[in-house]
């Protein structure tokens, strides 16, 4: 999705440090942070943005919370979960919340999620300030009309408009308009690069099963006999990878509550004891997806699409092979059929089945950096070796116990 225009110093947070007038009554924190944010720079990074359901921002600053603080760097968060956020309780703020707090998070949203989220985390921890939800919107609402950054700004000839500002300009100018020296963030934009491409890799559930350790299948059922998405991975050329990027960034189930069911489907988990698969993609997300530059939602609905662009067990069976217990393939037949399907030459990694015959496990497939296409693999992984010829085991003559 295309971004409004960003300052070049792609611009994230202004962070200013108010003591409120409020704050006169006892509390258990010592200050708030009254973030905004530039909707530009949220946007023009890898994971894109969404605009909400109410239509594309003004090309501003929106609010991104007002948080309790404490002067040791701690903050209180989910004070106080008998309190969940109530719209009817800031009715009348709506029409003001969309066009200052909008949210720009995937799926795009009423914004309605976004409050939630700001209420429970940081306003609970504010109720003895506010005396309900409606003061605490209202109140930032009100710091943002007495803080409008984006006039400040370009009072002092600072304009969203490519050019690049210097750091200490922007920071005299607001600092210059309301009296206090503001803390700014920065991320950055689209155009940086750091690793070179992603490995897309499916295995094959029975080659997971037919194998010492054994399997467990979901709580949702035995999955189909079907390849199903393993992870997508960032790479680098020289064959190291980032990974765990982002520790702060736990999965949230909640951002991609709509792919639930087709990753279910497509990418369970076969690891014992049985789960749902959370756990599964907890980790997939952590070890990965922090390092890809795109958001869950966005990393999630990738892996799957690209699980469909590859088609891999329809591509194998047009060329007559199929997952049939105790027959054998060469290797080069199956590179040949996926690579006939997908334009791309694949990596096969074997295992060893319960007997030590080799046989088909997973599939590896490279995406570039921007996970847009599928592309020739820079670099092939090491490991996982086959034989001439292998197995590739039926899935659906299996007993459906829930341990195989």
């Amino acid at each position: 999705m295309a971004s409004n225009s960003a300052f070049s110093l792609f611009l994230v947070f202004l962070i200013i440090t108010q003591c409120l007038s409020v704050l006169n009554a006892a509390t258990d924190f010592d200050f708030f942070y009254f973030v905004q944010q530039w909707p530009g720079s949220y946007c023009d990074t890898k994971q894109s943005c969404c605009y909400p359901t109410t239509g594309k921002p003004a090309a501003d600053f929106g609010i991104h919370g007002l948080w309790p603080n404490n002067n040791d760097g701690t903050y209180p968060s989910n004070c106080d979960p008998n309190s969940p956020y109530d719209q009817s309780q800031v009715s009348d703020l709506i029409s003001r919340m969309q066009q200052n707090w909008p949210t720009l998070a995937c799926p795009s949203g009423s914004g309605s999620t976004f409050w939630s989220h700001e209420w429970e985390k940081h306003g609970t921890c504010a109720e003895s300030v506010f005396t309900n939800q409606h003061a605490y919107f209202k109140k930032t609402l009100d710091l943002k009309n007495q803080v409008d950054l984006l006039s400040i700004l370009q009072g002092a000839n600072i304009h969203p408009d490519g050019g690049s500002y210097d750091l200490v300009n922007i920071r005299n100018a607001i600092k210059s308009a309301i009296g206090y020296t503001p803390w700014i963030q920065c991320n950055v934009d689209q155009s940086a690069q750091d690793f070179d491409f992603f490995y897309f890799v499916q295995q094959w559930p029975a080659s997971y099963c037919d194998t010492r350790r054994s399997c467990c299948y979901p709580t949702t059922g035995k999955p189909d006999e079907d390849f199903s998405i393993h992870g997508l991975w960032p790479n680098y050329e020289n064959g190291k990878w980032p990974q765990n990027c982002d520790k702060e960034s736990s999965l949230d189930e909640s951002e991609f509550s709509d792919l639930i069911s087709t990753m279910e489907k497509n990418w369970p988990s076969l690891a014992c004891p049985s789960s749902d698969g959370l756990k599964f993609w907890s980790h997939e997300w952590l070890k990965h997806g922090t390092c890809s530059a795109l958001n869950q939602h966005a990393y999630f609905q990738t892996a799957l699409d690209f699980k469909t662009k590859s088609n891999l067990l329809q591509n194998l069976n047009n060329a007559g092979i199929k997952p049939r217990n105790g027959e054998h393939y060469s290797v080069e037949s199956i590179k040949e059929a996926i690579e006939k399907g997908v334009g791309h030459t694949p990596f096969i990694e074997c295992n060893v089945d319960s007997q030590g015959n080799h046989q088909l496990y997973q599939v590896y497939l490279c995406v570039d950096s921007s996970a847009s296409k599928f592309i020739d693999c820079p670099i092939f992984p090491h490991g996982g070796k086959c034989g001439a010829k292998i197995e590739f085991p039926s899935f659906s003559s299996n007993d459906d116990h829930d341990e195989f």
